[in-house]
C-alpha cells in the first residue's frame, strides 16, 4: 500500500504540481481513506520526501542502465537527456521550482543527490570520450562537471527561463549541443553532428 500511495503521489504531483495535490485527492484517486495514508506517512512533508526519492531512484536506475551499455560518449549523454526530457514532458508545472519554494529542505537534499549522480556519470563519460578521441585531452574534468551541473540546474530555473518564453525541450537540446561541442575534438564534433 505504501508503494501504491507513493506511485499515485508521483503521478499527481507531476500532473498538478506539488502544492496543488492534497492528501484527500490522493486517497480519492486510490479509493482509500485519508486515514490509510496517515498509517504509512506522518504528514504530507514525509510523503513528498518519499515521492521525490522514489522518482529520483527510478530515473537513476535508468541512467545506470545506460552507463552500463557500450555506447559512445555522445550516445550516452543523448540517451540520458531523453530520459530527463521524458520525465519533464509529464509535468504541466515545474516540480523543481515548487519543491524549492514549498519544501526547501527536500529540494536541498535532492540537489545534493543530483550533484553526486551527475559528478559520477560525467566522470565516467568524460574518461570514455577522452580515451576514444572524441573529447579534448586537456579538459579540466572537475571544472567541466561542475559547469555542467550548474547550467543544467539553471535551465530549470523558472525565473531565468520562464516557460512562457522558453520551451523546456529546446532549452535542454541547445544546452547539451553547446556543452558537447565545447568539449569535443574535431573528430568528436563530426561524430556529434552525425548524431544530432
Amino acid at each position: 500500500m505504501r508503494e501504491k500511495i507513493i506511485k499515485k503521489s508521483a503521478e499527481l504531483h507531476f500532473k498538478y504540481g506539488i502544492k496543488n495535490v492534497t492528501m484527500d485527492q490522493i486517497a480519492q484517486e486510490l479509493g482509500i481513506s485519508k486515514k490509510t495514508i496517515y498509517q504509512h506517512f506522518a504528514n504530507k512533508t514525509e510523503m513528498v520526501s518519499e515521492t521525490v526519492n522514489y522518482i529520483f531512484d527510478k530515473i537513476q536506475t535508468e541512467i545506470d542502465k545506460i552507463c552500463l551499455m557500450k555506447l559512445n560518449p555522445y550516445e550516452e549523454i543523448l540517451s540520458i537527456k531523453r530520459i530527463i526530457q521524458d520525465m519533464l514532458n509529464k509535468n504541466n508545472v515545474s516540480p523543481h521550482y515548487q519543491l524549492k519554494k514549498y519544501y526547501p529542505e527536500i529540494a536541498k537534499d535532492l540537489e545534493q543527490k543530483k550533484f553526486k549522480s551527475i559528478m559520477e556519470c560525467l566522470e565516467h563519460n568524460l574518461k570514455k570520450g577522452i580515451k576514444q578521441g572524441y573529447y579534448k585531452e586537456d579538459l579540466d574534468k572537475e571544472f567541466i562537471k561542475r559547469m555542467y551541473f550548474a547550467n543544467s540546474m539553471a535551465i530549470s530555473n523558472q525565473e531565468l527561463f520562464p516557460t512562457e518564453m522558453f520551451d523546456k525541450k529546446e532549452l535542454m537540446n541547445e544546452f547539451i549541443k553547446m556543452f558537447l561541442t565545447g568539449i569535443s575534438t574535431k573528430k568528436g564534433r563530426k561524430k556529434l553532428k552525425e548524431l544530432l
